[in-house]
């Protein structure tokens, strides 16, 4: 029931100490910066595409000009081309801006696509960082071996995937010792009680695993 201009202006008019003159002419400028002609910013939510939708909140979440950009699953429910166009946006707005985001996903090829740096989290912990070159051609922690094993290869294609057996935990139950021991096929004993330190395994490179430390099964 209000206007997408009207919903970044709001941002601008709270935080700026702009006048609605002023006010109005940044939100012009942020709906051409997402790929959205000025006067649709008039029109409601339900007269844009998802595609828009997810244009106009990035158009809003940079209204205050902020130096990092906290992106959580900004391609879900959308259509591949969409995605596509929209992580080409944040590549876009990340280079004219020259601010710094942070994704937040769960699709690899999304990551494998536009992050430089990559953390690898289980149970609400770090599992494992580094870039992204490093995580994907090798990957050090068993989870994230596991992960990268079960996407699909059309270089290699295969008649099943790779799993990883159990369920993930309820994060109001998590298990002692390392979060993914329960769920991990290399496991030793130091896993169950103790909860590995994030240690840097090559330059640059960080995990959290007994067996990186040096530990014997």
């Amino acid at each position: 029931v209000m206007r997408v201009g009207d919903q970044i202006r709001e941002a601008i008019l709270l935080h700026e100490m702009m006048d609605r003159e002023v006010a109005e002419q940044r939100v012009g400028e942020l709906l051409e910066l997402v790929g959205i002609q000025r006067f649709r910013g008039s029109q409601y939510p339900h007269q844009y595409s998802g595609g828009m939708r997810q244009r106009a909140m990035i158009a809003m979440a940079l209204a205050c000009a902020p130096s990092l950009l906290f992106a959580d699953e900004p391609t879900t429910a959308l259509d591949v081309m969409i995605q596509a166009q929209v992580l080409e946006l944040l590549k876009e707005i990340q280079k004219t801006l020259g601010l710094a985001i942070v994704l937040v996903t769960h699709d690899l090829g999304v990551v494998a696509e536009v992050c430089d740096s990559v953390v690898v989290m289980y149970g609400g912990k770090v599992a494992e960082y580094g870039t992204a070159e490093m995580i994907y051609n090798q990957p050090q922690h068993p989870y994230t071996q596991r992960l990268l094993a079960s996407f699909p290869d059309l270089n290699a294609p295969s008649d099943t995937l790779a799993t990883i057996p159990g369920t993930p935990p309820r994060l109001t139950d998590l298990p002692s010792g390392c979060r993914f021991h329960p769920r991990c096929e290399v496991r030793i004993e130091q896993c169950e009680n103790i909860s590995p330190a994030v240690l840097e395994t090559t330059q640059g490179h960080f995990a959290a695993c007994h067996l990186l430390h040096g530990e014997e099964a």
